[in-house]
């Protein structure tokens, strides 16, 4: 199944027409699309049914992000649009431990892309970290806009160069970003498709799924809810 026999399988999931005369489907149109599937997730394996062996990986880390949900939260007229994690009171070392196998996750990527990409500064910045620091419940905002850029940077370039811009999972890549606007998360769930060795955003992920934020920022790891 090529992108686009894809994309109006997954507009017949969606009850949704499409112009047969439409030759390109974009992939912004799927924004959204796994909130479909709020809360429990019932369903949602269809999605990666024409895709094989390669949608049994997909789906094994979908399911996740539905398990974090609180069905509580959608027994109103108002409910939620994102996957957001409720934090709750964990203890330090939990947190200080996933930070500290994240930021050595990123540097195990860094080593193993060297060759192809150019990782020196990230690498440099990823050894001088001094230290993970876990904020303040409401504080983490106050970071946001001080994040370091390079970091960030060389990860886009490395999903890039190992990304099949073709393959049919790529009609999705809207979808995945939009479960919490976090390009991140997008690649834990998507990790099978690179083809990289590891999972470096694994602690990440964890860290979200107990309602927390990490951010490399003035050479620390900063983690907070």
């Amino acid at each position: 199944m090529d992108k686009q026999s894809y994309a109006r399988f997954l507009f017949q999931l969606m009850d949704e027409e499409i112009d047969s005369d439409e030759s390109d489907i974009e992939e912004a149109l799927f924004y959204g699309y796994f909130q479909m599937y709020m809360p429990d997730g019932k369903g949602v394996e269809k999605t990666f049914a024409p895709l094989q062996v390669d949608g049994e990986a997909y789906l094994r880390r979908i399911v996740r992000i539905y398990e974090m949900l609180d069905p509580d939260d959608f027994s109103g007229n108002v409910v939620p649009g994102y996957f957001n994690g409720k934090a709750g009171d964990v203890p330090s070392d939990i947190l200080m431990n996933y930070g500290t196998q994240f930021i050595q996750g990123l540097k195990d990527l860094m080593a193993e892309t060297s060759e192809k990409n150019d990782t020196a500064d990230a690498a440099a910045y990823l050894t001088g970290i001094q230290e993970v620091s876990i904020l303040p419940n409401g504080s983490i905002d106050d970071i946001r806009l001080q994040y370091d850029p390079e970091i960030y940077e060389t990860i886009s370039d490395i999903i890039s160069e190992h990304r099949d811009y073709d393959e049919p999972i790529e009609i999705l890549d809207e979808a995945y970003y939009s479960i919490a606007c976090d390009y991140w998360i997008s690649y834990y769930l998507q990790w099978h498709r690179y083809g990289l060795k590891g999972d470096p955003f694994a602690p990440y992920f964890e860290l979200y799924r107990l309602g927390y934020s990490a951010i490399l920022a003035e050479n620390k790891l900063y983690i907070g809810s």
